[in-house]
């Protein structure tokens, strides 16, 4: 009965600190879990800790008008505010706490972000320099429908999703059907034995209602095989191999379901292949001049705003070349990229590639990111029910240093309590970078301090020896994810589902460790971001880069090696995102 009361107390504590959005907050009641406890342990939970509690609630009901608005770097439960007409997400789970426990997202968006229309649509009726565009806006109403194709990255999911979010912004902005690949075997994703394809989208929620999504293989029957507008290989044997390697291929040049021969293909016949590289190139989107003529990939298009504006694009891009988005990219039927390759991979952040001038354009495509680029809601519902175990473990741990609730000193149980547990990424696999492939001993020395003995850990790794982990096992109660297989069900689920499982469950600790380098941390981070916890929170084991996530940094090389502030901070407003948004 104790966890019971417990437990719904630290509910209402969780969901208070998510200011607006949903029915669960509106109500100000929690609905409560038939289970007492999830992991079957009973433990005694005092009246005197009771009675704290309800004075904690207490006081932050008290407080909490006063500080709704405000972001506080040392308070790192506090969610922005929600833009009208929105409301937090929901997940479809068969435990109705999970939704308030792990969601971020805004479901439904904004009434500004389902009215919105991109600038980059159409031509505009007329230009400032005196071209009449009416006549090219006619046409293009009668011209076929715009594609943009693209090759998987080469490297782990992380890597590829970060590419897929690229295509995703970019194939919204600009209207343009978003082809998707045909299932393959995604690098490491392999865990499924009786089958190794997967498709990118098989990971995601659903995007549909952002972009207009096609599969590779009703776009060749469409547009080469009905419409002819590309001609199919000559060559008897590619066109075979072009046509058996439309709903799976392997990356295998010599079969005859070869993703290397469908994408060359593809390349051929697109009207446009860009040559960018994440780390050389930068992608400007400038809603008032692309569709100048002098504009072009080049900075002559001179207005009232030129010098301010050209001022951000040098340092968006530092030292990289900025590439305009200009009319022969508009125009080009298909638009493919070869981003498998390393000469054109883009391994960075979309927010980190894409540069909009206009900061309101740009704000809402991070939040249609946030919003609509989301795992599903089978990754959430089994992340949540872990997240929501290791919440009532805690809670239920005698003394203050175990997860006592201890209020802050104003009385605020979110920042600094010690309620929740910690979590650590350690990554020992197929890693490039060997500087941080430390040993236990080194995690536990560079992160004691952090840390508390005795608490609950959460370790995400791809560490199979958990020998390996005894020198934190001996200090920390330490879980993993295959602790949680009979409560979530792990084997009825996809099997590549374990490491967005375990991203979800590390984003919901109160102080999270990473390993630098690593996109799978550094996506760890950009979700805590979205639930409003501080980077002052987070840490990297290496003693090199344990404060990355502490300061105001511009996006710089190399660029997947961490998250940066302007892919969320100030994300809900019209301004540019700055140092000031971020404090």
């Amino acid at each position: 009965i104790g966890i019971l009361i417990l437990y719904s107390r630290l509910m209402n504590i969780f969901e208070s600190n998510h200011v607006g959005g949903g029915d669960l907050l509106r109500s100000g009641r929690v609905r409560r879990s038939s289970s007492t406890a999830i992991l079957g342990q009973r433990h005694h939970i005092s009246q005197q800790k009771l009675q704290q509690q309800q004075h904690v609630d207490h006081q932050r009901q008290k407080n909490n008008s006063n500080k709704r608005n405000k972001i506080d770097p040392t308070t790192p439960n506090i969610n922005p505010k929600r833009s009208r007409g929105s409301e937090r997400g929901h997940v479809e789970c068969d435990d109705p706490d999970i939704s308030h426990i792990v969601s971020y997202w805004n479901d439904p968006r904004s009434d500004f972000d389902r009215t919105f229309q991109s600038p980059f649509l159409t031509y505009p009726p007329s230009s400032s320099s005196g071209h009449d565009t009416t006549a090219i806006n006619n046409n293009q109403q009668e011209e076929r429908t715009r594609y943009l194709s693209f090759e998987p990255d080469c490297g782990g999911w992380n890597n590829i999703r970060m590419e897929f979010e690229i295509m995703v912004v970019l194939a919204s902005a600009t209207n343009r059907t978003l082809i998707l690949p045909p299932d393959n075997p995604l690098y490491l994703l392999y865990r499924d034995k009786s089958n190794k394809h997967r498709g990118i989208q098989k990971f995601f929620q659903g995007f549909d209602d952002i972009v207009t999504i096609i599969s590779t293989e009703d776009f060749v029957q469409k547009e080469m095989i009905r419409n002819k507008n590309y001609r199919l290989p000559l060559d008897e044997t590619n066109r075979t191999r072009v046509l058996g390697s439309l709903k799976q291929c392997i990356w295998m040049k010599k079969s005859d379901k070869s993703c290397l021969t469908l994408f060359e293909y593809l390349s051929k016949v697109a009207d446009y292949v860009p040559k960018w590289h994440g780390e050389h190139h930068c992608l400007i989107m400038d809603d008032e001049n692309w569709y100048r003529g002098n504009h072009q990939n080049n900075e002559n298009g001179k207005d009232v705003n030129h010098d301010e504006r050209i001022a951000r694009i040098h340092k968006f891009c530092a030292k990289r070349t900025p590439i305009y988005y200009n009319k022969q990219m508009h125009d080009a039927p298909l638009l493919h990229f070869r981003s498998h390759f390393k000469d054109t991979r883009l391994l960075l952040h979309f927010y980190a590639f894409v540069h909009f001038t206009n900061p309101k354009v740009g704000n809402y495509y991070k939040r249609l990111v946030r919003d609509r680029v989301r795992y599903t809601d089978e990754i959430f519902c089994a992340a949540g029910k872990i997240v929501k175990s290791l919440l009532v473990e805690s809670s239920s741990l005698d003394g203050d240093a175990k997860g006592a609730m201890i209020p802050s000193e104003d009385g605020d149980v979110g920042g600094d309590a010690n309620v929740g547990y910690f979590a650590m990424h350690i990554r020992r696999g197929d890693f490039q970078w060997p500087k941080m492939r430390i040993s236990a001993e080194e995690w536990f020395e560079n992160t004691r301090s952090w840390l508390v003995p005795g608490q609950l850990l959460y370790i995400a790794t791809d560490e199979m020896n958990r020998t390996w982990f005894e020198p934190l096992t001996k200090h920390y109660q330490a879980r993993f994810l295959d602790d949680y297989n009979e409560l979530v069900g792990l084997s009825d689920l996809d099997p590549n589902y374990v490491g967005m499982i375990d991203q979800v469950v590390a984003s919901r600790s109160k102080v999270f460790v990473g390993t630098y380098f690593s996109s799978f941390s550094a996506f760890i981070g950009r979700m805590r971001a979205y639930h409003g916890l501080s980077g002052k929170k987070m840490y990297y084991s290496h003693p090199d880069y344990w404060n990355e996530t502490h300061s105001w940094v511009y996006p710089h090389s190399s660029y997947s090696a961490r998250e940066f502030p302007l892919g969320w901070v100030g994300i809900d407003e019209d301004d540019e995102p700055s140092e000031k948004d971020f404090y």
